[in-house]
Parts: structure tokens; sequence; C-alpha cells
């Protein structure tokens, strides 16, 4: 395994250097117009995923950005933290090197700290997220302080050696370390992932034809520590560890081991394209297969003074994804138009190799349709307008604990931005958005298993989690961007304000000790466009 983290390091460090250097040759060849790069986080996305479409609709664009952002939340889901502060440093970008090869990737480097994180003793947060991925995890009910750092470089080549064929490469990784600091019991986390996917495909006029395939690759290491002595007992309640299994069936460890999960599978899929000089169009599908394997670890000397470390393999949680995608970009009478619409289908099965039995699943259903168009007045000011729509539904349950939790909803974030020409070269540009959460369906069905007393997680995560998520919000966020142009660099300092209100008394009741004050999210960071 230090062979392992080695070559990980290794990779990581070079992959570092070799952006880096992408980097410098973007900021010295970038030749186009600096207008162009403002543009949509859809349309990056876009390109950055699918680097081809440089092929028939040329734009390279590199932003390199510094951002801190503070997030305070007095209303939340329980494993999630009170209030999250995040230094981010990122890099991404397109770059066409030559007719034949186009270039696109992105890095980035985070510091976080969490502050009073309850009932969860790995990485995973629900603070975006109605559940913890796996179902299989350690937990003590104390809150803590948590220091996070994470490190993620992605790059794609795009190649077109002739005028019929297309064929794409890329890979990422992604390296992690989390610590719990302030607060037994004390987790250690290192977490490792690596993708490689690739996409190659037929051209014929302006219609494209691909399969497209990807490797993933996931392992996370885990140890817990006890500063006190002792500390790990059942008369110390609120530190004593507990073993989840399935959504809600907790077992009390007497002896807490380190653990691990490994994850390995692969996705497949075909796309169809069709591209002009001012217009992309592609739909797609995906099948994703993995399997996430949980490990308890231990340690002990043989009689011949050899340290034996035994894996001892306890559950496995199953993902089958099916994705649909539909993406566009468009210009057309000065406007400038990009697209995405995504649903997604997701079922997850768990099941205990030690007792050989399978009782946890949930099932993902979610549409998302992220739109934005931008254009110029004749003072070359910028409009721009955003609009996100989603419908989600899920439903999770487990026959170990007989519960069974559903719930669906809707949401919506609209927006708009404005530039202000100041002098040549300098604008100012305001944004205002608004989104909204409505709950739509929603039912929690819970029976105590050969026992009158609800569980500890039933009781403290389960129904306050459900409670968040079947109550409406509505938000609203400001934004603000003062922008100069200089030697062809375009800087940005940057700042938005984000608050989100619940509009019933649903969560108040069922955590009573909510002091009625909205969310708030801050940020404030510097950009580089070149």
């Amino acid at each position: 395994m230090h062979n392992k983290q080695k070559i990980f390091s290794h990779f990581f460090i070079s992959g570092i250097t070799g952006v880096a250097a992408l980097c410098s040759q973007f900021l010295y060849s970038q030749s186009t117009r600096l207008d162009s790069i403002n543009i949509s986080s859809v349309e990056k996305d876009i390109r950055i995923e699918n680097p081809y479409i440089n092929f028939f609709q040329p734009l390279d664009f590199s932003r390199t950005g510094f951002k801190y952002e503070i997030n305070k939340q007095n209303f939340k889901r329980v494993q999630s933290p009170e209030k999250i502060q995040s230094f981010i440093f990122n890099s991404e970008g397109v770059y066409e090197l030559s007719s034949k090869v186009v270039l696109s990737g992105k890095l980035q480097a985070e510091r976080t700290t969490e502050d009073e994180v309850p009932y969860i003793l790995n990485d995973e947060r629900t603070t975006n997220s109605s559940f913890i991925y796996n179902p299989s995890y350690f937990w003590a009910p104390r809150a803590a302080k948590w220091l996070k750092q994470s490190y993620l470089i992605n790059g794609q080549i795009a190649y077109r050696p002739v005028t019929s064929v297309i064929a794409q490469l890329g890979a990422e990784g992604n390296f992690g370390k989390f610590y719990r600091q302030n607060a037994d019991p004390r987790p250690k986390v290192d977490d490792y992932k690596y993708n490689i996917f690739s996409k190659i495909g037929y051209n014929w006029k302006k219609h494209s034809l691909f399969a497209k395939g990807r490797y993933i690759n996931h392992l996370k290491k885990s140890d817990i520590l006890f500063v006190s002595r002792n500390g790990n007992a059942p008369a110390n309640d609120s530190i004593f560890i507990r073993y989840n299994d399935g959504y809600g069936n907790p077992y009390r460890e007497t002896e807490y081991r380190d653990s691990e999960y490994k994850k390995d599978g692969y996705v497949w899929g075909g796309e169809y394209a069709f591209n002009t000089s001012n217009n992309h169009i592609s739909i797609g599908y995906d099948y994703m297969n993995v399997i996430e394997r949980f490990y308890k670890n231990y340690e002990y000397v043989d009689a011949n003074d050899k340290k034996i470390k035994v894996f001892n393999k306890y559950s496995g949680l199953k993902t089958d994804l099916h994705s649909f995608y539909i993406n566009y970009l468009g210009s057309f009478s000065g406007y400038k138009m990009a697209s995405r619409l995504m649903y997604k289908d997701q079922l997850d099965a768990n099941y205990n190799y030690v007792l050989q039995y399978t009782s946890y699943r949930l099932e993902q259903q979610n549409l998302k349709w992220n739109n934005s168009l931008m254009w110029y007045n004749r003072k070359n000011e910028a409009y721009k307008l955003l609009l996100d729509l989603g419908y989600g539904k899920n439903r999770v349950k487990d026959i170990s604990v007989v519960i069974d939790r559903k719930l669906s909803f809707f949401e919506y974030h609209v927006g708009i931005e404005k530039e202000f020409a100041l002098v040549p070269g300098h604008k100012l540009a305001f944004g205002i958005g608004q989104s909204l959460y409505i709950p739509v369906q929603k039912e929690f069905d819970y029976i105590p298993y050969q026992s009158s007393q609800e569980n500890t997680f039933v009781q403290k995560i389960a129904r306050p989690d459900y409670a968040y998520d079947s109550t409406p919000k509505i938000g609203l966020n400001l934004n603000a961007a003062y922008r100069w142009d200089s030697n062809k660099i375009r800087y940005e300092f940057a700042g938005g304000f984000n608050q989100l209100w619940l509009t019933n008394k649903i969560y108040k009741e069922t955590v009573t000790a909510y002091n009625g004050r909205p969310n708030t999210i801050a940020t404030i960071g510097l950009n580089v466009y070149y």
C-alpha cells in the first residue's frame, strides 16, 4: 500500500507540473478576444468535458482563481457541519494545440475546516445529499471539528487524425486527507480516486457517433484513535463507537477497528453529436456499474512476533446508474445559448458478507435542466440570464430496521447579471438570483423492530433529515464583480452572498433547538482569465 501511495503521489506531482506548464502555454498563446471567455458555467463544463467541440466551434479559454467561502448552516441535515470555511485554488481551460489536437483540463486544491460535525466518523457529509453514499460506516454522537485537504487533477486530449475519426482520452486523480481534530474518537482518513476514460467516434459531415468507456477505482482508509485511554466504553455514550449497517441499523462496537473502502467498476455508453460552426447538439447515454466493499481491519502479533494484518470483508454496496443527457451550444443573432438536460436513474443495494443477507435499497431519480443565455449591447456590456430546473425522487428502504422513506421534490433557480462599462477595459458586474425548493410527495414509515423503543439512528438522524428534506425553502443570492483587462489578460475580483430560508414550521417542530435564522453563504475571490 505504501508503494501505491508513492506512485499516486508521484503521478499527482507530475500532473500538477504538467498542468502548470500547459497553463503557461495558454497564457502566452491566447489570442481569443477577451469578451469571448465570458462564458457561462454550463458552456464551460460542456466544453471541458468534450474538447473535441473545438474542432467545429473553436474557443480557447483558461481561468485560474482563488476563493474563500464561508457557509453557516443554522438548519441542516444532521451529518453535516454547522459551519464550513474553505480556501480553494483552481485552474481550468480548453486549448487548441493544433488543427488535430485539443487539450482540456482542470486542477483544484482545497483546504476546508468544518465545525460541529456529529454522528459520522468518515469524510462524507449530507450537506448536498440526502444520504451517506455507503450505509456501512462508524459513527459516534459527539460533534467535533474536522480539517480536510483535497487535490484534484483532470486532463483530456482530443485527437482528429483524419476528418472522419475523432478520439478522446482522459484521466482524473483525486487525493484527500481528512482529520477529526478536537474530540474523541479521532479518525484519520486517506482517500485515493482515479478514473480513466475514453471516447472514439466516426464523423460524417455534420454528424458524429461515439462509443464511450470509463474505469473507476477508489480506495479509502480510515484509522480511528482515542486520546483518552479506555474512552471507547458503553458508559461514555457520546464517544462510544457504533457501526451502522444499512439505513438505521446500528451496532455497538466493543472493539473499534481500522477500516477500508475499496470500489471499482466501469461506465460504458454512446453519444450522437451534430456540429456546425454555430451549433452543437449531443445526445448520449451512460451506464455505470460499481461495487464498493467495506473492510474491518485489525492487527495482531503471532507466536513468532510477526505482525499480521487481517482484512475482514464485511459488506458491499452495488450501484447501477443509468444516465441520459442532451447538451446544446448555440450562437445566433448576437446571442449565445448553452443548455444541458440530464436524467439519472440510480439503484443502490447492500450485501452483508458475514451474515449473508441484503436489507438496504435506495432508489433515486433526478432530472436537471441548466440553461444560460448571453448577449452584448452597443457598449459591449454583457447580459446573462440563467435558469435551472430540477425534479427529484428518492426512496430508501431497510427491512432490517423496518423503515421506508419516500420523497419527491421540485426546485428552480433563476438569475440575471448585467455588466456596466466604466472606462475602456474596466467593468462592473452585478447579479441577482432567486431559488425555490418544494417537496411534492413525502412519506416516512417506521416500525420499531423487536422493541417498542426507537433506535438512536432513526430518532437522531433519520427523522430530522426527513424534516429538513420535506420543508420548503426559498433562497436569494447577490453577486458583484470588478473586471479589468491588461495585456490580453482579464482580472476579476468577485464576491457573492446567498441566504436560504425555511417557509414553514415542519423542521422547527422536529428540531426544536433550531434558532429560526437563515443559512448563509458568503464568497470572495480573484480570477484570472487568459
